[in-house]
């Protein structure tokens, strides 16, 4: 080997050296120590930027839109996984602070100033249209800490706007802007008012389905229980339905037509998860009992129901 390098340690090896390296001549690369330096920097500047923001989390009388101009501004200068823990801390706080900020609603002043010009979305013509002051407040304060509002039984009541968290997708791990995108579904559209199933058969599904594969794809992810109770929690729209619409008719115990068109069209692959599975033990045995709700299908439910995970 050292007898080859001395041959060609001449011209052609400097030449062929030179047309190799020549078109990062314009693009010299940072010098070691240079680039150590910026290295350390930046990490210094992002273990700053999350010891704040912990910091803030950590304050007692923290305001959740004081923690999103804190996400707005710094968000961009942290990596995927500290973005990530801040969506998810920002989520905590909003869930923490829920029954507080509901609890603002549950008030009859409130409750009758809404409903006389409500119809859908915080927009701002309609904040500005409020001529009371302290509700119009609440509900600038509303939209201000990334909650919207929804009705049932003729109560107004803010929950999580999910929606709210699309524009920090970009920023997050695969499984948060998954998560994201899940939720936004949920919240844009509820599934369920006045104990009546208010999405089709269809979309129960489908949404039950995204949420299968979201506990396939991220099973190490953060928000991994929060997906799975969001999956138990459609696997009994998809088995029961709702109160008001019973997935078998409470007369004749007779399967829902549109339903059953809409699951035997439905690819289910138990490989997919326990939902699937369970999706077409179900079938088979709806199948065995002519679509009718006989104690055998009560006790499939029933069981199989628990064991969504």
């Amino acid at each position: 080997m050292f007898k080859l390098i001395k041959k060609f340690a001449s011209g052609t090896l400097i030449i062929a050296m030179a047309f190799v390296f020549g078109g990062c001549a314009n693009n010299p690369p940072n010098p070691p120590n240079e680039q150590s330096q910026q290295q350390i920097e930046a990490q210094n500047k992002e273990k700053a930027v999350m010891d704040n923001y912990n910091a803030l989390l950590q304050t007692t009388d923290v305001t959740i839109p004081e923690i999103i101009k804190f996400i707005d501004g710094n968000i961009t200068v942290v990596s995927k996984p500290n973005a990530s823990a801040m969506i998810i801390g920002l989520e905590k706080v909003q869930n923490d602070k829920l029954n507080k900020t509901q609890e603002q609603f549950d008030n009859e002043a409130v409750q009758k100033v809404v409903m006389k010009g409500y119809k859908v979305g915080l927009d701002d013509g309609y904040i500005n249209s409020i001529q009371n002051q302290q509700v119009k407040d609440l509900l600038l304060a509303t939209k201000n800490s990334g909650y919207k509002i929804e009705t049932a039984e003729g109560m107004y009541y803010p929950v999580i706007d999910y929606s709210f968290y699309k524009k920090y997708r970009s920023n997050v791990t695969s499984d948060i802007a998954a998560f994201i995108d899940i939720m936004a579904v949920e919240s844009d559209k509820t599934p369920i008012k006045d104990a009546a199933l208010v999405i089709s058969w269809e979309e129960i599904l489908k949404r039950a389905q995204a949420q299968e594969r979201f506990i396939k794809e991220y099973s190490s992810s953060a928000k991994i229980e929060d997906m799975r109770c969001q999956l138990k929690r459609y696997a009994v729209f998809a088995m029961y339905g709702g109160n008001n619409t019973p997935l078998f008719s409470y007369d004749t115990k007779q399967m829902n037509h549109e339903a059953k068109e809409t699951y035997l069209e439905t690819a289910f692959d138990a490989n997919n998860g326990s939902f699937s599975k369970a999706m077409i033990g179900y079938l088979e045995v709806l199948q065995k009992n002519d679509y009718k709700l006989t104690s055998e299908v009560q006790e499939y439910r029933n069981k199989v129901s628990q064991e969504i995970h």
